[in-house]
């Protein structure tokens, strides 16, 4: 019995071995089948076309067949690559301006241009630098869009029968505050040319969510708080100058809540008043929201037209000057750490004559310190002191590390051309340099800026924003 018992067990053993055993094959490898990028989808709205940033030498398209779509190489170890973007995002700091009314970013590091939009008039960016307000168009054709600020998802704002100017966002990025008026705001400002237009402005806010608007009340150039709770912004002139057909005096500076409620004049200006001066205008909050600059014009005296830089505490309501130009000053530009202010002057009553570049010039101010002003209804001190002068520019921006400006000077501007000298005459098309206040414009960055173009210096953007 047991030796019957043995052979079965080893019948059993041999069967499983043989008949039983899986089928093993050599290991081959099963090929990878590529995966295909998808194209990005655009969203097109009514009257707006999302656009590619061009480069400086070419205009980078789309590809919309699949022979032309970029394939990855089919590797063990590969994942899908990423879908491709219409527009690379700015990786460096950039500077934009406006050449032949074509918006232009300029990468500071490699000196490359991208093309965002044409057309354009003015232009702001949010405070985290994701989207770009534009004003685009002729006169009162001129309306409000928006693109991100690699390019792409251009869209139009408003339509309606006014010129927008002088755009102002809020810090959240959600609402735009702007001038509404029969016409553009003057590029080449004087004062003739400002009250005009400011006189029949209105000042409104729109939420770029849902288009609705508010009406702020009759004025120009309303600034939004650091923490987007007031506003500033200059009122209409009502008074009418003899000679004059338009209200051209008699004015404030005036700050209410989001709003547009619970306001109080913040400076004030009286014709009637020489000590007030005709008009105030330019408010520009501090970096701190603490304090709020502006201009004060007081027309006519000492064979020019006298501006005064006031600064005012936000609450107090009290404005103490800062610094002096001659002509038309437009409004102050702090630097980011809020201890300077630029100062860009336009002297368009220059009793030498002079005209184009030679009327113009830009003043850096030193906050914090102390400088005497004779003018000639007495001496005057001045709470702050010049730090450096640089005639011939028409436009400036400060760097997001507050360490330089990139300015607008003429064409063939170099250095030691004396200011007393007409030099550059016409207002034919400038140069962009980057300037550090006390030495030598250093470094020329662009050529072919339209006269007196607004600038803006923008820091990158991470690389996962658009």
């Amino acid at each position: 019995m047991c030796r019957m018992f043995h052979l079965f067990a080893l019948l059993v053993l041999a069967f499983a071995l043989t008949g039983c055993a899986p089928n093993v094959s050599p290991a081959v490898p099963s090929p990878l089948v590529p995966t295909l990028p998808i194209a990005p989808k655009l969203t097109l709205t009514p009257d707006s076309t999302p656009t590619v940033a061009p480069t400086a030498s070419s205009t980078p398209t789309v590809a919309s067949t699949a022979s032309s779509t970029p394939t990855v190489a089919p590797t063990a170890s590969s994942t899908p690559m990423p879908s491709p973007t219409v527009a690379t995002t700015p990786s460096a700091a950039e500077i934009l301006f406006l050449r032949g009314g074509v918006l232009v970013a300029l990468n500071v590091v490699t000196g490359t241009e991208r093309r965002l939009a044409d057309h354009v008039q003015a232009f702001a960016a949010t405070p985290n630098g994701r989207r770009l307000a534009l004003a685009r168009g002729d006169g009162a054709a001129t309306e409000l869009w928006l693109v991100a600020r690699n390019g792409t998802n251009l869209q139009q704002l408003t339509r309606n029968d006014w010129a927008e100017s002088s755009l102002s966002w809020s810090p959240d990025g959600q609402s735009l505050a702007y001038t509404a008026a029969s016409g553009l705001a003057p590029r080449v400002p004087t004062w003739t040319a400002w009250a005009a237009w400011c006189a029949t402005a209105e000042v409104r806010v729109i939420a770029v969510v849902d288009g609705t608007e508010r009406s702020l009340g009759l004025g120009c150039e309303p600034s939004f708080s650091p923490d987007g709770q007031r506003l500033a912004f200059t009122t209409a002139p009502t008074s009418t100058l003899t000679g004059m057909d338009f209200p051209g005096a008699s004015n404030a500076i005036q700050v209410v809540n989001r709003q547009g409620e619970h306001g109080w004049r913040l400076a004030k200006a009286e014709e009637a008043d020489s000590a007030e001066g005709y008009v105030v205008y330019g408010a520009t909050w501090a970096p701190a929201g603490d304090r709020v600059a502006y201009q004060r014009f007081f027309g006519y005296q000492a064979l020019v037209d006298i501006n005064l830089t006031e600064l005012s505490s936000s609450f107090e309501r009290k404005g103490e000057p800062i610094g002096f130009g001659a002509g038309w000053l437009l409004a102050p530009r702090y630097a980011p750490d809020g201890t300077r202010v630029a100062v860009i002057e336009h002297n368009f009553s220059d009793s030498r004559g002079f005209s184009g570049y030679d009327i113009w010039s830009l003043k850096v101010l030193r906050l914090g310190e102390e400088e005497p002003l004779a003018l000639p209804s007495g001496t005057l001190t001045l709470r702050a002191a010049t730090n450096a002068t640089l005639p011939r520019a028409t436009g400036a921006a400060w760097s997001p590390d507050g360490t330089a400006l990139a300015v607008v000077l003429p064409q063939h501007w170099q250095p030691g051309l004396s200011p007393q000298e007409s030099a550059f005459s016409a207002e034919g098309p400038g140069e962009l340099w980057r300037w550090r206040p006390g030495a030598a414009p250093e470094t020329k960055l662009a050529e072919g800026l339209d006269f007196a173009s607004p600038l803006l210096w923008l820091p990158p953007l991470p690389a996962t924003d658009g």
